[in-house]
C-alpha cells in the first residue's frame, strides 16, 4: 500500500500546504474578478472597452513576470523569492481593493499579477527542490488541487462577496489569508540557495517579453478588429520579429532567460506539447460551458458557479490519487487514460441542449476532472523529473507559460468560432419559409387574446427568437465537438512519454551540456 504521508516527511508536507495556499491565491484570482467587471463599470463609470484592461492587463503581467522567476530563484533563493511573490500579491490585492479609479485598479492589478504569476512557477520549483522523484508525483497532484479548485469556485465566491458586501471584497478578501500565508511561510520554507553568479539575460527578457505582449494583444484583440486588420497584421509583423530576435539572444548566451538546452531532453520536449495542448480542454470548456448556461439557458452567475463546484470538488478528490499513479505506474498511461477520458467528457456536450437539467450538464464536468487531473499531474512531473534540479526553476515557468498562452489562444479561438458559428448557423434556420412563424403559433398566440393583426408579428417575434436559441445550441454542439477532437490531438505524445524508469534518463547529459 502507498502511503499519502510517507513516515519523517512532517516538514515536507508543512512546505507543500504552503506553497499551495499561495497557488490557490493566485489562479482564484484569475476569474474571481470577471463576475464583477460589470459592477466595476458602473463605479467608475467606463465602458467595455476600458474595463476589459482590468483582465487583459493582468494576463499580459502574469506572461511577462513568468520568464524571470527561473534566474530570480537561483540569484535569491527559492524561499525567499517565493515570500516576496506573497507580499507583492498581497500589495497588489490592496491596492485594489482601494482603487479610486480605474487607471488605479489596472496598475494595481499589474502589481497583483506580477506576483501571481510567479507564484505557481516558484511553487512547483520548491516541490522540486523538496520532494525526491518517486514523491513528486503525488506532491503535485495534492498541489494541483488548489491550480485547479480555484478558477472552478472562482464565479461563485465572486458573486457570493458582490452580493454580501462590494466589489473590493473580492480584493480585500486576499488580505488576511496572504498574511497569513507569509507568516507561514517564513516559519515552515527554507530561504535557498543563492548564486550571486547567476547574470540576468536583459536582452533575452526584453524580447521574450515584446514577444509575449505583442502576441497576446493580437490573439485578445483579434475578434474585435478582424483577423485581417491593419492592427493585427501589424501586431502579428511585431510577435514574429520579437521571437526571432528572441533567439538570436539566447542562442549562444551561456545563461539564457530561456535554456533551450532543456529541450534537447525529448521527454521534456513532449511534455510542452502536451501542455499546449491539454488547454483545449481545460481553457476551452471552462470558457464556453459557463457562456451556454448564462445566455442560452438563462441561468444566473451564482447558480452557474454552484454548476461547475461538483467538477471542481471531483478534482479536489482525484488529483490526490492521480499523483499517486503518477509515481507508481510512470506518466505514459495516465497521460493516454486523462486525454481519453477528456475527450470523451467534451464530445457528450456534441447534444447540449437549451432544456438540459443539472445533472446532464453536470456529470460530464466530474469526468472532464478526472480527464484535467490525469493530463495534469503526469505531464507536470514527467516535465520536472526530465531536467536537473538546478533547472526546475526554468521547466516550471516554461511549463506555466505554454499553458496561459494556450489557454489565451483556445479562448480567443473559441470567442471567433462562436460567433461564426451562430451567425452562419443563423442563416441556414433562417433560410426560405424557416423565418415565417408556423400557423400554428400564430393561433396559439391568438388564444392568449391578442387580435389577428397583432397575433402574426408576435408569433413572428417569439420564432426568431427560437431559431436564434437553436443557432446558438447548435454553434456550441459543434465547438464542444471541435475541443474533443483537438484533444485527441495530445494522444501520440502522450503515447511516447516515458514510464518511470525511463524517466530522467537524459539528465547527465543535460548537466554536461
Amino acid at each position: 500500500m502507498i502511503s499519502l504521508f510517507p513516515p519523517g516527511s512532517l516538514q515536507r508536507w508543512l512546505v507543500l500546504g504552503v506553497v499551495i495556499v499561495g497557488t490557490f491565491m493566485a489562479v482564484l484570482d484569475i476569474t474571481i474578478v470577471n463576475v464583477v467587471l460589470p459592477k466595476i463599470m458602473t463605479g467608475f463609470g467606463v465602458n467595455v472597452e476600458q474595463i476589459k484592461w482590468v483582465s487583459t492587463a493582468f494576463l499580459l503581467a502574469t506572461a511577462v513576470g513568468m520568464p524571470a522567476t527561473g534566474w530570480l530563484g537561483r540569484r535569491f533563493g527559492l524561499g525567499r523569492l517565493y515570500l516576496a511573490e506573497l507580499a507583492i500579491f498581497t500589495f497588489g490585492s490592496a491596492l485594489c481593493a482601494g482603487a479610486w479609479s480605474l487607471e488605479v485598479l489596472v496598475a494595481a492589478r499589474v502589481i497583483q499579477a506580477l506576483g501571481a504569476g510567479a507564484i505557481m512557477p516558484t511553487s512547483m520549483a520548491i516541490i522540486t527542490e523538496t520532494f525526491p522523484p518517486g514523491e513528486r508525483g503525488r506532491a503535485l497532484g495534492i498541489w494541483g488541487v488548489g491550480f485547479m479548485v480555484g478558477p472552478a469556485i472562482g464565479p461563485t465566491a465572486g458573486g457570493f462577496l458582490t452580493d454580501w458586501f462590494n466589489w473590493r471584497a473580492v480584493f480585500a478578501v486576499n488580505l488576511p489569508v496572504g498574511i497569513l500565508a507569509m507568516l507561514f511561510t517564513a516559519a515552515a520554507l527554507a530561504p535557498g540557495k543563492k548564486d550571486p553568479s547567476a547574470r540576468f539575460d536583459w536582452k533575452g527578457f526584453l524580447a521574450l517579453g515584446t514577444f509575449l505582449v505583442a502576441g497576446l494583444l493580437t490573439i485578445d484583440n483579434g475578434q474585435e478588429e478582424g483577423w485581417g486588420s491593419a492592427p493585427i497584421l501589424i501586431g502579428a509583423a511585431i510577435t514574429v520579429t520579437a521571437f526571432l530576435v528572441f533567439l538570436a539572444a539566447v542562442w549562444d548566451n551561456p545563461q539564457p532567460v530561456l535554456p533551450l538546452r532543456l529541450f534537447r531532453s525529448p521527454e521534456f520536449s513532449l511534455t510542452i506539447v502536451l501542455s499546449f495542448l491539454r488547454s483545449a480542454g481545460f481553457f476551452g470548456s471552462l470558457f464556453m460551458l459557463p457562456i451556454f448556461l448564462q445566455n442560452v439557458q438563462g441561468r444566473d452567475t451564482i447558480d452557474v458557479g454552484l454548476m461547475l463546484i461538483p467538477g471542481a470538488v471531483g478534482v479536489a478528490i482525484f488529483m490526490p490519487f492521480a499523483g499517486m499513479i503518477t509515481d507508481h505506474f510512470g506518466a505514459r498511461w495516465p497521460t493516454v487514460c486523462g486525454v481519453l477520458i477528456l475527450a470523451y467528457s467534451l464530445f457528450v456536450y456534441h447534444g447540449l441542449d437549451p432544456l438540459w437539467a443539472r445533472w446532464p450538464v453536470i456529470w460530464p464536468q466530474i469526468m472532464r476532472g478526472i480527464g484535467i487531473t490525469l493530463l495534469m499531474t503526469p505531464v507536470n512531473t514527467a516535465s520536472l523529473n526530465a531536467v536537473p534540479p538546478e533547472e526546475a526553476g526554468n521547466a516550471s515557468w516554461i511549463l506555466n507559460l505554454t499553458m496561459t498562452v494556450g489557454g489565451a489562444l483556445v479562448i480567443a479561438m473559441m470567442g471567433t468560432l462562436l460567433q461564426f458559428q451562430t451567425v452562419t448557423q443563423l442563416d441556414l434556420l433562417s433560410a426560405g419559409p424557416l423565418n415565417v412563424a408556423p400557423l400554428g403559433l400564430v393561433e396559439h398566440v391568438r388564444n392568449l387574446g391578442y387580435s389577428a393583426v397583432e397575433a402574426r408579428p408576435l408569433a413572428n417575434a417569439i420564432f426568431l427568437r427560437r431559431i436564434g436559441e437553436v443557432a446558438s445550441t447548435l454553434a456550441y454542439q459543434n465547438l464542444f465537438t471541435l475541443l474533443s477532437y483537438a484533444t485527441l490531438l495530445a494522444l501520440p505524445p502522450a503515447l511516447f512519454l516515458s514510464t518511470r524508469h525511463r524517466a530522467g534518463a537524459l539528465i547527465p547529459a543535460l548537466r554536461r551540456s
